[in-house]
């Protein structure tokens, strides 16, 4: 299954600004509608390239399998709200998993695409 976006996260990363906001759109739709923000290491620390963990955020329901996904809750989100959290350290494997069992990237419109 075709993931482009998140195959050029890993292998770009994600530029930002000084204070360390995403300068592009993150966010990556599935097909099912199911969608989550994908954050790589900025380009500027290319040795961290290619990507081998992500951090996810704001996925619009709880991640599955739950058990994997837990471990990677932020310190600051709540567990009782899954789907208003953040994920660090997500290896890319997990994160092509949840994208692959929402049926993939969807397919963007030209005038939608970075």
């Amino acid at each position: 299954m075709a993931t482009p976006r998140l195959d050029h996260a890993i292998a770009h990363g994600t530029p930002r600004n000084p204070l360390g906001r995403a300068v592009q759109e993150s966010h990556i739709v599935c097909s099912d509608g199911f969608s989550l923000s994908v954050l790589a290491p900025d380009p500027v620390d290319a040795f961290l390239l290619p990507a081998e963990t992500l951090e996810i955020g704001f996925p619009t329901q709880r991640p599955e399998p739950w058990n994997a996904w837990r471990t990677h809750l932020d310190a600051g989100s709540e567990e009782n709200n899954p789907a208003d959290s953040v994920y660090l350290h997500v290896p890319v494997a997990l994160v092509r998993e949840l994208i692959e069992a929402h049926g993939g990237e969807a397919r963007l419109l030209p005038h939608q695409r970075s």
